[in-house]
């Protein structure tokens, strides 16, 4: 079992994890049109760091809580959910965007339009499964720390 302080880690380890499979697939095929296996795997690790590492240095999920709670949204509801991903998506989905079109095709004349044409399909993908995932990474996160 993991010690309550790590509480922040460990969801966010989860989300990372899940949102890296779904946004590699998203982003090779948006970047290259094509799906192959060793090109999907790599991007899922270098999402995978990428996204990790962003959430323990951005408060992503402070920013989404308070976010909700701006609009009146009481934690642990749908509106809370609804509203809390909100923020997190953004923030996550612009910095993914930029470094895995970079790390896909690199700083080249296609990369404005290649980098922009990924925002919505990925935000919109990565939004749906962060709604999904919440309330299932709360369960899986606490099944993890010591109480």
């Amino acid at each position: 079992m993991i010690d309550q302080k790590f509480t922040g880690l460990v969801a966010g380890f989860f989300f990372s994890l899940i949102i890296s499979m779904f946004l590699s697939i998203i982003m090779i095929y948006v970047n290259t049109g094509d799906l192959q296996l060793m090109p999907i795997i790599v991007t899922f690790f270098e999402s995978f760091i990428i996204s990790y590492v962003v959430s323990m240095i951005i408060p992503v999920s402070k920013i989404g809580a308070n976010f909700a709670k701006y609009f009146g949204a009481e934690e642990n509801t749908l509106k809370s959910n609804l509203l809390s991903n909100l923020p997190t998506t953004a923030i996550l989905v612009l910095i993914l965007s930029v470094t895995l079109t970079a790390l896909n095709i690199g700083f080249n004349e296609n990369f404005i339009v290649a980098w922009a044409s990924s925002i919505p399909i990925s935000g919109i993908a990565v939004y749906i499964v962060f709604v999904a995932i919440t309330p299932f990474i709360g369960k899986l996160t606490l099944a993890c720390i010591k109480k």
